[in-house]
């Protein structure tokens, strides 16, 4: 009886390893010959849904390495977080993008079987030439040939037994492989195309402490130069390419609307200040005497005519209103001026004053939004900056400032919370620069799961850091130029909603611990190796989204501010639309300040010349006629004609003479003008002729603070004194007209008393 069942064990043993071999054999037969599957499209839709029980012996090492004759975009990874006895759906599309086509393409996917343990083992397995020990444990043909520059689609199930989760959390690597044979290489299956990303991995039994995070992204204006300046169609389509429906500003909105995130608003992106204020009647100048034209009332039309660029922006103004309930709102100070680069320079700070004491517009539009945060766009704050900061918030008050966790340095080598205190006691909100970096990748839509993938990745990494510790806290912020994508954005919060080991918080909550937060401890000697990040050496240097560039202020520039506003408050000042005119050429020049235009100098150099052209056209329009008079007299007027060309009355032009000799004396300048619209004035000054000669009087023209006008104007002046001996020559004139006039009259009796007195002759009666 024990013999036979031993028998029978044996034999039933016997059969389970030919059953096992079977398998293996036919297992291996797909592998290396996938043309088996690819030929029926049953095998090959049923290949789709299947959870092959695929062996680990099945590795990368078996292929040739990438070619890049394939492109892998992966368009989810659904769930994004592998749980326990739950399989992965893996779905996306393939391209040729060789130029001949690809035989029996295969798509696999590969995962390895011990996790990332750090940030920077997550970045390295990010990178194209990422090495890590994986295996395959799925795989789907996608048909017979693949042609050049064809898409085939993909969806792949990584069966829950293939996943790994002997550890209570873990980053796993995933390569989804594309391998097939070309006419390059017959016969022979090579990987055409890579795409790594990753898995995180959880365990049934918690064994962390999760992490708070905040997330800050800024609305700020893009750099176009057009958005400033003179009225055109041009203005008006930069304005709603800005923050119009489908711009960056709006996707931005649309995208973040529905997370707990801050918006930190340039007040700039409710437009420009208003131009419609009256001037203060008590400085309007009265008519000056000598005017040829008056100037023309103001035209009285049946209605406003609307302002599309205002439309635009009060359009904005309701959004962001309406959007306030939902989230924390940071006022920037005005034009979101460039902190990093302005603070340094002598009249820096003064210029920044100017800025951040002017009262934010987003009060009434969005409630009570937070002011006195300080956020430099290269996220450093040293102890002299901190001192520059309090000089220029001295106004309105410095509560915080926002840094960068790389710039700072980290107590026990690893991150540090985001909510911190500097040496000098300014609470501080410090953002990873890793998260931040990622999350700026969103705006690439082809590549949104892999940015959702390798967010999680590296937060996931960074709670490893310090698994067990409460109350961490990470911030997630933005850069200026932002442009993450609504739709994936929408998933990238779907999936950060659902990680366990993150927790929702808001910036309110981060600067009140900070604001309790100990200080940080003064470097001494040797400098603390800041934390880890999610960047290595070994990989290659992609554009960093988090790099401000290079900022094209400086001392000169802010020089040349100061002499153009000048020359703009001069020539505002002699309009009768004064208030309009400065506002609009002011505001454009306080736009140079912003840190929109790092990187971006030509942006300036075509405001600046634009507000030139404004202020120089002004100019040109008011001048002195030049003329040419002879002045025979010791006293009296000189009549000088100054005209104004331009479609507005001008007043306040001071005329002054200055004579290039001293025969003529002028005795008194002539007071302020007034001209009208497209009119001229005669302007009559006294002058005294001191000797004869040709005297070239410069004609000046200038506003009430010296700002010239016009053109270099001369008036030539041919000075004839009369002296005393006009007089002689008068008298001698005189004594010659008497004396021809006695002549005369004598003459003429003479020839009447020597005439025959003729008969008078009368009339017939």
């Amino acid at each position: 009886m024990t013999q036979s069942t031993m028998t029978h064990s044996t034999m039933t043993h016997s059969r389970r390893r030919v059953r096992r071999l079977a398998v293996c054999a036919a297992l291996l037969a797909v592998c290396v010959s996938p043309t088996v599957a690819s030929w029926s499209p049953a095998m090959a839709a049923g290949a789709a849904g299947a959870v092959p029980d695929l062996s680990t012996a099945e590795v990368l090492a078996t292929t040739t390495p990438v070619t890049g004759r394939a492109a892998v975009t992966l368009a989810s990874v659904s769930p994004a977080v592998a749980l326990p006895r739950g399989p992965i759906t893996i779905s996306g599309t393939v391209r040729n993008v060789g130029s001949v086509p690809i035989d029996v393409p295969v798509v696999r996917v590969l995962i390895g079987d011990h996790g990332l343990n750090s940030r920077t083992a997550v970045s390295d397995w990010s990178a194209p030439a990422g090495e890590q020990p994986v295996a395959v444990v799925a795989r789907i043909p996608l048909g017979p040939s693949l042609a050049p520059d064809a898409v085939a689609a993909f969806t792949l199930i990584v069966p829950a037994t293939a996943i790994s989760h002997s550890e209570s959390f873990a980053v796993l690597p995933v390569s989804v492989d594309v391998v097939g044979t070309t006419s390059d290489a017959a016969n022979q299956e090579v990987v055409l195309g890579s795409q790594h990303t990753f898995l995180p991995t959880l365990a049934a039994i918690k064994a962390y402490e999760p992490l708070s995070i905040a997330w800050l992204v800024p609305l700020t204006l893009d750099p176009d130069p057009a958005l400033f300046g003179v009225d055109s169609a041009t203005r008006t389509a930069a304005w709603t390419k800005a923050i119009g429906p489908g711009s960056r500003l709006d996707r931005v909105m649309t995208g973040t609307d529905s997370a707990l995130v801050t918006w930190a608003i340039d007040p700039a992106v409710l437009g420009p200040p208003n131009e419609s204020i009256a001037p203060d009647a008590s400085t309007t100048p009265a008519p000056a005497q000598g005017s040829d034209a008056g100037t023309p009332g103001p035209t009285q039309g049946g209605g406003t005519p609307t302002d599309p660029v205002a439309e635009a922006t009060t359009a904005l103004a309701n959004r962001v209103r309406l959007a306030a309930p939902r989230h924390t709102l940071w006022s920037l100070p005005y034009t979101d001026p460039d902190l990093a680069a302005l603070l340094p320079l002598p009249s820096g700070t003064q210029a920044l004053e100017a800025l951040i004491s002017r009262p934010s517009t987003l009060d009434a539009p969005g409630g009570s939004a937070r002011t006195g945060i300080a956020w430099p766009v290269d996220g450093t704050l040293t102890t002299t900056r901190e001192d520059q900061l309090r000089r220029a918030y001295s106004s309105s008050g410095l509560d915080a400032a926002v840094v960068s966790t790389s710039t700072r340095t980290s107590r026990s080598g690893y991150t540090d919370n985001a909510s911190r205190k500097s040496t000098g006691g300014l609470p501080l909100l410090a953002y990873d620069q890793g998260l931040s970096r990622t999350f700026a990748q969103t705006s690439d839509v082809a590549s949104g799961a892999i940015t959702t993938q390798r967010f999680l990745a590296d937060s996931l990494a960074l709670l490893g850091e310090r698994p067990g510790t409460r109350n961490r806290s990470v911030l997630v912020a933005a850069p200026r130029t932002f442009a993450g994508d609504p739709s994936v954005l929408g998933s990238f919060f779907a999936a950060i909603a659902i990680a366990p080991w993150l927790t929702p918080t808001t910036t309110d909550q981060l600067l009140a611990a900070a604001g309790t937060a100990s200080p940080d401890v003064p470097v001494v000697g040797t400098r603390v190796t800041p934390s880890p990040t999610a960047t290595s050496a070994t990989s290659p240097a992609p554009p960093d989204p988090l790099s401000p560039g290079r900022s094209p202020l400086t001392q000169a520039h802010l020089l040349d501010l100061s002499r153009t506003a000048l020359a703009i408050d001069g020539v505002a000042s002699i309009r009768d639309d004064t208030q309009a005119f400065r506002v609009r050429w002011t505001d454009a020049q306080e736009q140079v300040l912003s840190t929109r235009w790092r990187g971006q100098e030509r942006g300036i150099a075509v405001i600046n010349a634009a507000t030139q052209a404004a202020t120089n056209a002004v100019s040109r329009g008011v001048h002195v006629v030049p003329s040419s008079v002879n002045f025979f007299a010791d006293r009296g007027a000189l009549q000088v004609t100054v005209v104004n060309d331009l479609a507005v009355p001008v007043h306040d032009v001071h005329l002054t003479l200055i004579p290039g000799q001293p025969r003529l004396r002028i005795d008194q300048q002539a007071g302020p003008l007034r001209i009208g619209a497209h009119s001229r004035t005669n302007v009559r000054l006294n002058v005294t002729a001191i000797a004869p000669g040709l005297v070239p009087i410069q004609a000046v023209l200038t506003t009430s603070n010296g700002t010239p006008l016009g053109r270099d104007a001369k008036v030539n002046v041919r000075v004839q004194p009369t002296s005393s001996w006009i007089y002689w020559v008068l008298v001698g004139l005189a004594s010659i007209i008497l004396v021809l006039g006695v002549y005369r009259s004598l003459r003429r009796g003479t020839t009447r008393a020597s005439r025959p007195l003729e008969q008078e002759t009368l009339p017939d009666e």
